[in-house]
């Protein structure tokens, strides 16, 4: 049997990796000593591949052409696209029969994703791993979901995607690990860009952290859209508490960064 090991969400802002050092040094302490605790947390849970949950910014998809979910059945990926990332590129494995098993089971289960075996990395993938597995030494999946272009799968529909993961995991050999990335409130490179929402954040947070984590999903579109566009990637957050079976999430750090435009947050599912 297949094994859950480890879950996890958090924030993937390219400044954390770009512009690092705009951060006070109390929100880099914060936030970076969250994502050390947490490369501990997945070196502990000993995984034999990791399973992306991630947006893509217009790097494999655009305005054109937006997939609800696109599972990649890559043989290998390469990344990150951004030269300006600061983080440097190379060639990760991916765990091709893993994704298409996954591809054909959500296929079997209602869902009609798409899937590609040419996906670029991004910093949606490549600022999570360079901080919680920088070795880049386990096979990846990575799993798009559209949270950029309305209509979006709702938060619902997300977190029974994460269901159908768990079921796949479940029924295989290998130790799984499963991070969701985005988030939290932000609108990056618009005029509000650092109004952000705190409150939404920390509410969101509390609610994941309850006795009832699922509570998140009845969280209305509107509400997400008050917290600024970027804040419609809290799906990928979703779809990690479907994978749980709606476990709650421990947060490790939280702050209103603003030089990294974002709401940034690093939880542990438990």
């Amino acid at each position: 049997m297949g094994e859950l090991v480890m879950a996890a969400a958090m924030s993937h802002a390219p400044g954390i990796a770009a512009f690092t050092e705009r951060a006070t040094e109390e929100e880099r302490a914060g936030f970076l000593g969250a994502a050390a605790e947490l490369r501990q947390v997945l070196a502990d849970a000993k995984p034999d591949l990791l399973v992306f949950l991630a947006p893509d910014h217009f790097t494999n998809f655009f305005v054109d052409k937006m997939p609800a979910f696109c599972i990649g059945v890559n043989e290998a990926y390469q990344g990150p696209v951004e030269k300006w990332l600061r983080i440097e590129k190379g060639k990760v494995n991916g765990a091709p029969d893993f994704a298409t098993q996954l591809l054909e089971e959500a296929m079997d289960s209602g869902f009609d994703p798409a899937f590609s075996r040419g996906l670029q990395l991004e910093h949606s993938v490549m600022v999570p791993m360079n901080l919680i597995r920088p070795e880049r030494d386990l096979p990846i999946v990575w799993v798009m979901a559209n949270c950029q272009i309305p209509p979006m799968p709702s938060l619902k529909r997300c977190y029974q995607f994460g269901e159908v993961l768990r079921k796949v995991i479940d029924g295989r050999n290998e130790r799984v690990a499963v991070i969701g990335t985005g988030g939290l409130s932000h609108s990056p490179g618009a005029a509000e860009a650092y109004d952000l929402d705190p409150e939404f954040d920390q509410e969101f947070l509390a609610l994941l952290d309850s006795d009832n984590p699922k509570a998140i999903l009845d969280i209305p579109a509107s509400r997400l859209d008050r917290a600024g566009f970027g804040t419609w990637e809290v799906r990928l957050w979703a779809i990690a508490l479907g994978a749980t079976k709606g476990r709650p999430a421990r947060t490790l750090s939280y702050a209103p960064i603003k030089a990294w435009q974002t709401g940034c947050a690093v939880s542990v599912f438990r």
